[in-house]
């Protein structure tokens, strides 16, 4: 086991290879089965009524492209290779370089395929792998004349948001009936029960793309103001193994005099997480948190299920119909609200090419400096999700006692930028446990380092970067 206190470019990213890792069931059994989800979505989407006939021949062809991915992962074609050559057999490393599809991206993702090493798509970087995956995707829509801003996940996306019904419902219920309606985030009287508030709503967005809300405390009013609460805090925060979330609590309030306090939101999933990450910036609003806050979203398709631009306004026309939702008692009072604060510029929206590349954020520094400059500015970036944190954290095999500021690197010790990660476990990658008999208990409640990568714990993680 690497040392806890080695430094970053030292540990080793998870490949695909690692024997019982969540990265190699990922590459054996999930990236062929999301290519296929491709191929359908575009064959379904040509049979239909308002495709034209140049439009619909043209998907042919990409089904063609996308079917040919599938056919590299099932086969574990080389993404490069060692071929011998010359009088004395020199190594060379050979690939097959992305091609020219118009943006400005390709030569940066030819430059570290070629500097990667001879790896297949089961035996490489899982984090390159999967970016690499989709960009591949991307790239043939882009090369492509009737479908470069088609969204291949839309479909996937709507389907599962739907499927989310009681639990918009209910989170807008308790919205408007806790937040919106009785001033308690602002009652300078009511200091505990803000911060049960603040925690509650923090764990509303930690678990969106878990819609079981009895994962969630559900307090009432009373419950928050009466400072019954704590119970139900307590037990929904047993699963959360690296908890930080006094030490946020603590931040903001001690720095309530910053003139300019802008939150940004590194998104993850549309649909139901996208929801909940939309009313935690409602509610950073209402609070006197924020002044404003800024989400990110990524330029184009990415890992399924990513917020991209286009989504923000589906998110709105589901929640406007009453065929979808049809529970419209408080929705039709949150919808305005939320629509308002769009309106007005306090929740603004930005993208940035940097979000999907292969890039681990250890190389923000390097590769995006504008980029990091706007986080060293702001007054605290949420990253949303497992693929967030695991950029965050290099994607590395640290021992999970390792602390998140140094998990962090770059953008740890005195980078200037305060870092809060929300992120429910879902691959190889945990740091920030407190203690090694702490990790012992958890591999003993669920063998198999299950916790790390079953979706049924999470981290809270912060760090001020000072």
């Amino acid at each position: 086991m690497p040392s806890v206190t080695m430094n970053a470019q030292e540990v080793r990213p998870v490949w695909t290879s690692e024997q019982g890792s969540m990265a190699k069931q990922t590459a054996e059994t999930r990236w062929a089965k999301i290519i296929q989800g491709t191929v359908d979505d575009i064959g379904e989407t040509a049979v239909a009524e308002d495709v034209d006939d140049q439009k619909r021949a043209e998907s042919i062809a990409i089904q063609i492209a996308l079917k040919n991915i599938k056919k590299e992962i099932e086969q574990n074609k080389p993404l490069t290779y060692v071929l011998l050559h010359g009088p004395k057999r020199m190594n060379s490393r050979r690939f097959r370089p992305l091609q020219d599809d118009g943006k400005p991206d390709i030569q940066a993702w030819n430059k570290q395929l070629a500097a990667i090493g001879e790896c297949s798509w089961i035996n490489c970087p899982w984090l390159f792998g999967e970016c690499y995956m989709y960009r591949r995707i991307q790239m043939i829509l882009n090369s492509s004349k009737h479908w470069q801003n088609y969204d291949v996940f839309k479909r996937q996306k709507d389907s599962t948001f739907v499927k989310s019904r009681a639990a918009v419902e209910e989170l807008a219920s308790r919205y408007i009936q806790i937040v919106a309606d009785t001033g308690l985030a602002q009652n300078e009287s009511k200091e505990e029960a803000k911060k049960l508030l603040f925690i509650e709503m923090t764990e509303v967005a930690l678990w969106g793309n878990a819609t079981d809300l009895s994962l969630l405390a559900n307090l009432t009013l009373e419950d928050l103001q009466n400072l019954q609460g704590h119970a139900a805090i307590q037990k929904s925060q047993r699963n959360i193994v690296d908890n930080d979330t006094n030490d946020v609590w603590t931040y903001l309030q001690r720095t309530t005099s910053h003139a300019n306090r802008q939150i940004d939101i590194v998104l993850d999933n549309a649909g139901f997480e996208f929801f909940t990450d939309v009313l935690y910036a409602a509610y950073l609003l209402d609070a006197g948190i924020a002044t404003s806050v800024r989400l990110h979203t990524k330029e184009f398709p990415w890992f399924v299920s990513d917020v991209i631009p286009s989504d923000i306004e589906s998110l709105f026309e589901h929640l406007d119909s009453s065929e979808f939702f049809p529970g419209r008692k408080y929705l039709d009072k949150l919808i305005p609200r939320l629509r308002k604060f769009f309106q007005a510029g306090a929740i603004t929206t930005t993208t940035d090419p940097f979000w999907t590349t292969p890039f681990s954020f250890h190389e923000m520094p390097s590769k995006a400096p504008a980029l990091f400059k706007e986080l060293q500015n702001s007054y605290l970036v949420i990253f949303k999700g497992d693929l967030n944190y695991r950029k965050l954290t290099r994607d590395g095999l640290w021992p999970h006692t390792t602390t998140y500021e140094e998990a962090l690197g770059p953008l740890g010790k005195q980078s200037g930028v305060k870092i809060l990660a929300l992120r429910t476990n879902k691959s190889d990658v945990c740091v920030g446990v407190p203690t090694q008999s702490k990790v012992d208990a958890l591999n003993e409640e669920a063998p198999g380092s299950a916790w790390v990568r079953n979706g049924k714990y999470a981290v809270v993680s912060f760090n001020e970067g000072q």
